[in-house]
């Protein structure tokens, strides 16, 4: 096992997932984004960016709204991002892009049954802090220190698993080929669902074509 390569990227994805649960989503913690920067980080921007890319795609119809917890993006972008990485050095690019993609997808599994701990942990802190308002700080800072711990909690055992993992695994070579396409397909299934409805039609349309505008130009 790779100790300090999983400490990290444990450590590394455990601060930019604080841009979803701590600091207000500045966008930084979404796959392709994260994907960049971490294949940044890991000396690879291309495949960073592919991997977040298709875990972009894959949750984008994944919204927090109300009370509904969806499975966790960013988590399983970051996972399947780092878990590349780590497993590449023994296996092919193949089955390192395959294998990582599952282990993101449990991820997102994961995270979002922590993501209900943290609420929970929250609304303790927000309690407390109704009760003692001069605690403002300490209680902001505990939110942060929460919303740190939960990224350890899920990341450490996915990168540990990454970087166990040392025997080649044999996958066709037209794999990841399949897997941007299943990955386009539910992107443009999300999209549609989210877009394509009478109420917003006409915005969609809208903004496509000042996209194809800009593209022009």
């Amino acid at each position: 096992m790779n100790i300090s390569a999983v400490v990290y990227l444990t450590v590394a994805s455990s601060i930019l997932i604080l841009d979803k649960y701590a600091f207000g989503e500045f966008g930084l913690s979404q796959p392709v984004i994260a994907g960049a920067i971490i294949g940044w980080l890991c000396g690879d921007l291309r495949s960073g960016i592919l991997i977040g890319s298709i875990f972009q795609l894959i949750f984008l119809g994944g919204l927090p709204i109300g009370r509904d917890i969806p499975p966790d993006g960013p988590g399983a972008g970051l996972v399947a991002v780092g878990a590349y990485f780590l497993l590449r050095p023994s296996h092919p690019h193949e089955a390192s892009l395959i294998i990582a993609a599952i282990l993101g997808l449990f991820a997102s599994i994961a995270g979002g049954a922590l993501e209900i701990m943290i609420r929970r942990n929250n609304e303790k802190l927000y309690h407390l802090f109704v009760r003692h308002e001069n605690r403002f700080t300490v209680v902001h800072l505990g939110g942060i220190l929460t919303a740190f711990v939960r990224g350890i909690i899920l990341f450490l055992p996915f990168f540990a698993a990454a970087s166990i993992i040392n025997r080649p695994v044999y996958i066709p070579p037209a794999a990841p080929d399949l897997l941007v396409v299943i990955a386009l397909s539910v992107g443009l299934a999300n999209a549609g669902y989210l877009f394509f409805k009478k109420r917003t039609i006409v915005y969609a349309l809208i903004g496509g074509l000042c996209g194809l505008a800009l593209f022009v130009l």
